[in-house]
């Protein structure tokens, strides 16, 4: 099998369709978003085919022609833009469409699951009665720490994990050879119908070795802080329900 018709089993795999009706024109629009471009990197990375780029080509055709060097190349992922000022409240905000993620019988196994979510996440979502719709939250978590924090921009996104406390309150930690080390930024989930969200803030508190079960931060005391959270968090169901009345 050649390179192209690699690539093209694997299109028609994330595009749900037969290979042979994957052609030159087949639009790339399904995948033009956060996870299925993440999704298509992976599976091209698997095909020893790297794609260091921040646009989809709209169309399989010119991914074609990208991939083999026929083509001028799109716009490279630029680096993170400066930090912002000390004390800088920095905040996140990001929505999945719980639709884009494939149905799977297996989670731990599927390539779409297995190299972007991390064990616990999987192990989360599938005692769940929709392990979609958590996957598509914690995908969203993963995205809104990126908007939150650019210090994230390039950590990968497996090593981005969503863990719950005893109290089933979710928080983010990060992967590291030493284990899963907590991250002071907050995290709010939220899930209506087909839509997954969620809003992450940055404060000012240093990170929490995971060597036993998290145990809650202490609740900001700043009025500004918790007034901004409550602000974010409604804007946050504002973004939803304006992306929900778009698709009715």
């Amino acid at each position: 099998m050649t390179p192209y018709d690699d690539v093209r089993d694997l299109i028609a795999t994330m595009l749900r369709l037969p290979p042979e009706e994957v052609g030159p024109e087949t639009p790339l629009a399904p995948l033009d978003h956060s996870l299925g471009g993440a999704r298509l990197k992976l599976g091209l990375k698997r095909l020893g085919l790297p794609f260091p780029y921040t646009s989809l080509p709209a169309t399989f055709g010119e991914l074609d022609r990208v991939l083999s060097g026929n083509a001028a190349p799109i716009a490279i992922e630029a680096e993170p833009s400066d930090s912002p000022a000390a004390g800088a409240l920095q905040i996140g905000l990001d929505a999945q469409d719980v639709r884009a993620l494939p149905v799977a019988s297996d989670y731990w196994e599927h390539e779409s699951y297995a190299g972007v979510f991390a064990q616990p996440e999987i192990a989360y979502a599938v005692r769940q009665s929709e392990p979609r719709t958590h996957l598509a939250g914690f995908w969203s978590a993963k995205e809104a720490l990126r908007k939150c924090d650019p210090a994230f921009a390039k950590v990968e996104m497996a090593a981005i994990v969503v863990i719950h406390d005893p109290d089933g309150k979710p928080h983010l930690a990060r992967q590291t050879a030493s284990g899963l080390v907590r991250l002071p930024h907050v995290l709010s989930l939220s899930h209506t119908g087909d839509l997954a969200m969620a809003v992450v803030i940055k404060l000012a508190a240093p990170p929490v070795r995971l060597d036993s079960p998290p145990a809650p931060f202490a609740r900001p005391r700043s009025r500004l802080v918790s007034l901004s959270l409550f602000l974010v968090i409604l804007a946050g169901f504002i973004y939803l329900l304006i992306e929900r009345l778009r698709g009715i």
